[in-house]
C-alpha cells in the first residue's frame, strides 16, 4: 500500500509547451521569439553563425560545431542563401526538440533565459543568469537591458 502524495510534495506544475495537436502554445511561441531577439544583432529576422554560436554557448556552455551549424541551416528554415537561421527556423528547432521528447532540455533553456514555469519572464537575482556572458562573443551576445 502506498501513502497518498501530499500537495506539498508535488513539484510545481509547468504550463504546457505544446497543445493537444502538438503545436506550440502561443505563450511558448512568444517566449521563443523574445529569446531569438536577444541574439539577432545584425538582422532582427535571422541569426548568423556567430549569433547561433553565442546562443549555443549560453545554453550549453559550448558553441555549435561547424557540423551542427551545417545541419541546422540545412534542415531548418533559413535565409535563401542558407547562411542565417530565421525566427521560424529557431522555433522549428525548439518544436522538434520538445515534440521529440526532450521537453526537460527545452525547460532548462527557457529557465536559463529567465522564464518561470508559467512562461513569464522574471528578473533574476543575478543578472548574469539570464544573459549571456558578453566576453564569450562580444559581437553576438544578446543585448543587456538596463534596469538601474
Amino acid at each position: 500500500m502506498t501513502a497518498p502524495t501530499s500537495p506539498a510534495a508535488t513539484p510545481a506544475t509547468t504550463v504546457p509547451l505544446l497543445d493537444e495537436d502538438g503545436d506550440l502554445t502561443p505563450e511558448f511561441d512568444r517566449a521563443l521569439v523574445e529569446i531569438f531577439g536577444r541574439y539577432a544583432k545584425t538582422n532582427p529576422e535571422s541569426l548568423d553563425e556567430a549569433e547561433l554560436r553565442a546562443y549555443s554557448t549560453f545554453c550549453n556552455g559550448t558553441p555549435f560545431s561547424d557540423d551542427d551549424l551545417e545541419d541546422i541551416l540545412g534542415n531548418l528554415d533559413s535565409t535563401e542563401d542558407g547562411k542565417r537561421l530565421t525566427v521560424a527556423g529557431f522555433v522549428q528547432l525548439y518544436h522538434l526538440q520538445t515534440a521529440g521528447g526532450d521537453e526537460e532540455e527545452t525547460w532548462r533553456d527557457l529557465r536559463k533565459h529567465g522564464y518561470d514555469d508559467q512562461l513569464r519572464l522574471v528578473p533574476a537575482a543575478d543578472s548574469t543568469e539570464t544573459k549571456p556572458d558578453p566576453s564569450t562573443d562580444a559581437d553576438a551576445a544578446p543585448a543587456e537591458s538596463s534596469t538601474a
